[in-house]
């Protein structure tokens, strides 16, 4: 972000996939000024990510019964919903969502988040498909900082000015993960729901066909 930050300890994770730098803000710039702050970034090449894959497992939910994969990159783990009938699906719906602590599960009305996951649950169940959790809260700025996101909303400012002022780009989501999933799945062509074309970009970079676009 261009500020000053002196470091304060370096360590690797348990896992010894992260590190874990602590720094401390140096000059009064910054919106943690003099406080110390913790972040993860993977040491690893993003060509060659090192990411860590559960077993399948079934998970029954009020939605209908799923199989369910866990996927750890680096400090975050991020969850593939699976239907039961995936693998006999030739263009299977997908959905990827992305981390929502206060719409998922509160039932937040500063966004659609909450509806947008059952949708694609009810869709996935009854059609087929998979949806993935995408663990990056707040667009990859961790819970503390969307609490003070919304803080600044409360004042006036829209989400995209609230993140810009807190010193974060307006969205600094990664999606290497999401690439890895969707191609250790083995997916060629999805239908795919979503409103934002970035998506489209990414998955098709990836060399995935979209067939249909699921606005939702």
């Amino acid at each position: 972000s261009g500020h000053i930050q002196k470091l304060v300890d370096l360590r690797v994770d348990c896992d010894e996939d992260t590190l874990l730098v602590i720094v401390e803000q140096v000059g009064n710039t910054a919106c943690h000024t003099g406080a110390k702050s913790c972040f993860y970034r993977s040491y690893f090449s993003d060509n060659n990510p090192i990411i860590i894959k559960s077993e399948t497992a079934t998970l029954p939910t009020r939605y209908g019964e799923f199989d369910i994969r866990a996927y750890k990159d680096g400090s975050q783990e991020h969850l593939a919903i699976i239907s039961k009938n995936f693998l006999d699906i030739d263009i299977p719906i997908v959905r990827i969502h992305s981390e929502c602590l206060t719409g998922d599960t509160i039932g937040s009305l500063k966004c659609d988040c909450n509806n947008q996951l059952d949708l694609a649950l009810e869709l996935i169940s009854n059609q087929g498909g998979l949806v993935v959790y995408h663990r990056q809260e707040g667009r990859n700025i961790g819970l503390v900082n969307k609490i003070n996101a919304y803080n600044l909303q409360d004042q006036g400012y829209n989400t995209v000015d609230a993140n810009l002022k807190l010193g974060f780009k307006e969205d600094e989501r990664d999606y290497s993960a999401v690439e890895f999933i969707l191609k250790d799945l083995n997916l060629k062509n999805i239908k795919l729901i979503t409103k934002k074309t970035k998506k489209i970009e990414f998955i098709e970079n990836w060399g995935i066909k979209i067939n249909e676009r699921i606005h939702a």
